[in-house]
């Protein structure tokens, strides 16, 4: 049996969403345009040769103007309008059934000015045409200078 990496880009019909924790509140938001992806992807072989995205900050919207200004001003959105993610190693990538997969991997996060390079979970789950990606990743404001 022959594996085959499949190349993938993210098509117009994406929704991406992100989730902040801060110590006081927590806020949502979502994009639905400025965002590129790309993965190279070999579901038998449980193999990703590539996979990363970029957003333009500036689309970010969390439904509320006061804290889409807030968000813009802290994220220095003039001076860095776009943000970054790419995959560095797979650790482990497991497939659960059929349809979906758990994968640990490292990734460089490029936010801000500022390169990190950050444990990430990918669930991926499988249609006849493509699929989704749900990609949990922590880190810390406090290297960019919240308190």
């Amino acid at each position: 049996m022959n594996s085959v990496v499949e190349d993938y880009q993210l098509t117009d019909s994406y929704d991406v969403g992100f989730t902040a924790y801060a110590p006081l509140h927590t806020f949502k938001g979502w994009t639905h345009q400025g965002v590129e992806a790309q993965m190279g992807i070999d579901f038998d072989a449980k193999t990703i040769s590539y996979a990363r995205a970029s957003a333009k900050t500036s689309f970010f919207d969390t439904g509320f103007d006061d804290r889409n200004k807030a968000m813009a001003d802290y994220m220095q959105i003039r001076e860095y309008p776009e943000s970054s993610i790419e995959l560095t190693e797979v650790k482990r990538f497991n497939r659960l059934d059929d349809t979906r997969y758990q994968i640990n991997a490292l990734a460089v996060l490029e936010f801000m000015g500022q390169r990190r390079q950050l444990p990430v979970d990918f669930r991926i789950i499988r249609d006849g045409q493509g699929f989704s990606i749900d990609l949990d990743y922590k880190w810390s404001f406090k290297a960019y200078g919240l308190k």
